[in-house]
């Protein structure tokens, strides 16, 4: 992760003082990796094949059906205006702690349950529609690109590891690590100075469902035809993204066998002796910066590791998120005004903060958990009973519907609060008022 912050920093200077030399030297880059990848798979088809089969099977059988329920069902909620009804009642909430609209709550929850790449795909669309402004969705992204709670504690610590001890560190940490980047870039200044300061809406029930009306009568058009629309958009954007998932399987595929992670690895050295980490887990790391999946699996393998070394290095490589998930966000960042250079110094940051709290973490968490305090979805047959595509995704289903009923009426609690709240310390400033 030093030599990710040292290169992004390099990156950001040539940019901003050599632009034209940089967008070519870019360029020439971008030619020669694409060269050698091309001659690489003409020397090494079987490898490249298996490798792409390897991708096209976690893509139809774990992310299509995970993630198509919320995409859908997200493009639908946007298009019928549910979200901006959220956002008007969480606006007393998300405004002052992330500086961003109440429509920014929506992105968080549907990013911590369903995982990458849902918060950018979220947040990009919602900018799209001109609901956030450009310095509103670069701060969302910042800590609403999680991953969701299913992989981290399923496939990593039950899966992985089989340690739920561990994936509980893993958790907290990771969306520790993500509220305090938010906080962090609360702070993210506006190209408009007068937008800096924080304005908020008029919070109640008749402003959230004008909202909602609103948003409904600007779409004009059939629920059929919004329903076409969200199913369309959304199986574009899974294709898209398995076929990330394929590339990069092919490329760290090749990175191996053309002994490229070895030979990053051995350009960190100095940094693997300052922090005694052996070689087997350097391998781990190196292959996590590009994949996060391989990477966690890598660590796993490794006899030779301390517990605070698994739970920082796991912790630090699903917050970094790897390039592999990096290039999913570009390509839906790319529709907007946002910049991808920060979001990607977005997740370097989080990812520093998430290892340091789980560094603070592991003393408090070493406590054993017994297979009767083990939630259903982590015993080893539990995977077996959601193991089918149809059930994988009726699952998945069934979840974004949860999660969605529990944000509205976390939403409306929430508004009669704050109002309860407000009446009483309205009351309080007029006592106080009248006796002066």
């Amino acid at each position: 992760m030093i030599l990710i912050l040292l290169a992004v920093l390099v990156l950001l200077f040539l940019k901003a003082k050599y632009k034209e030399l940089f967008q070519k030297i870019i360029h020439l880059f971008l030619i020669c990796t694409v060269l050698l990848l091309v001659i690489s798979i003409i020397f090494f088809p079987k490898e490249a094949l298996q490798s792409a089969r390897n991708g096209v099977d976690t893509w139809f059988h774990i992310v299509l059906p995970s993630l198509l329920p919320f995409f859908i069902g997200a493009e639908l909620l946007i298009r019928l205006g549910v979200v901006h009804f959220i956002g008007v009642l969480l606006e007393p909430v998300v405004r002052p702690v992330f500086n961003v609209p109440g429509e920014g709550s929506f992105v968080l929850a549907m990013s911590l349950t369903s995982g990458y790449p849902v918060g950018v795909k979220l947040a990009s669309k919602l900018r799209q529609e001109g609901i956030f402004t450009r310095e509103e969705a670069q701060r969302i992204i910042s800590f609403c690109s999680t991953s969701g709670p299913l992989f981290m504690l399923g496939a990593v610590s039950a899966g992985m590891f089989h340690n739920l001890q561990l994936g509980v560190i893993i958790v907290l940490a990771h969306y520790l690590g993500a509220i305090a980047t938010g906080i962090i870039f609360r702070f993210y200044p506006s190209n408009d100075p007068g937008k800096n300061h924080i304005t908020q809406r008029s919070s109640n029930f008749s402003s959230a469902f004008q909202e909602l009306s609103r948003a409904t009568a600007r779409q004009k058009k059939p629920f059929g035809l919004l329903l076409g629309e969200s199913v369309r958009e959304s199986v574009e954007t899974l294709l898209a993204v398995g076929g990330f998932i394929i590339l990069f399987s092919v490329i760290i595929r090749l990175f191996t066998i053309l002994k490229v992670i070895s030979f990053l690895s051995s350009l960190l050295h100095p940094i693997w002796l300052f922090f005694h980490i052996n070689k087997d887990i350097q391998q781990g790391i190196i292959s996590g910066i590009f994949e996060i999946t391989i990477g966690c699996k890598l660590i796993s393998e490794v006899q030779n590791i301390s517990f605070m070394q698994q739970a920082v290095i796991t912790t630090m490589m699903i917050s970094w998120s790897g390039f592999s998930i990096h290039a999913q966000a570009a390509s839906m960042i790319h529709s907007t005004d946002v910049s991808v250079m920060i979001y990607i110094c977005s997740k370097l940051l989080h990812a520093i903060l998430s290892a340091v709290f789980a560094l603070f973490l592991v003393p408090f968490c070493q406590f054993s958990f017994h297979q009767a305090n083990m939630p259903v979805f982590l015993h080893p047959g539990a995977h077996s009973a959601i193991g089918t595509w149809k059930d994988k995704i009726l699952f998945s289903s069934e979840l974004f519907v949860v999660i969605t009923v529990t944000i509205i009426i976390f939403s409306i609690f929430v508004h009669i609060f704050h109002s309860k709240c407000t009446k009483i310390f309205h009351k309080k400033m007029k006592g106080k008022d009248h006796f002066n």
